[in-house]
């Protein structure tokens, strides 16, 4: 016999699934931006222009670095919400 159940899946929160929700996005935007700075400056260089390529990559460099900044504090907030919800659920198991 197998030693899973069936239980219904635990809820979230609203806040939580924003913030989840927020996440992906901002994680799908900067790896769509280092892919664009990545093909652009190889596009350049294949063209023979390194001036280009810098350029390319100090306009989009922002974008990229502001998705993976936005993804690193919402993961931080995420994690640090998953232990406090782990922490609340083990108070009430001991009874």
């Amino acid at each position: 016999m197998s030693s899973t159940t069936n239980a219904p899946a635990p809820t979230t929160s609203r806040p939580t699934r924003i913030a989840t929700f927020l996440f992906v996005v901002a994680v799908v935007f900067f790896l769509i931006a280092g892919l664009a700075i990545v093909t652009g400056q190889i596009a350049a260089l294949v063209a023979g222009d390194a001036t280009g390529a810098r350029n390319w990559a100090d306009a989009l460099g922002p974008y990229a670095f502001g998705g993976a900044s936005i993804s690193g504090l919402l993961s931080f907030a995420l994690s640090y919400r998953t232990k406090q919800n782990e922490g609340a659920e083990d108070d009430t198991d001991g009874e």
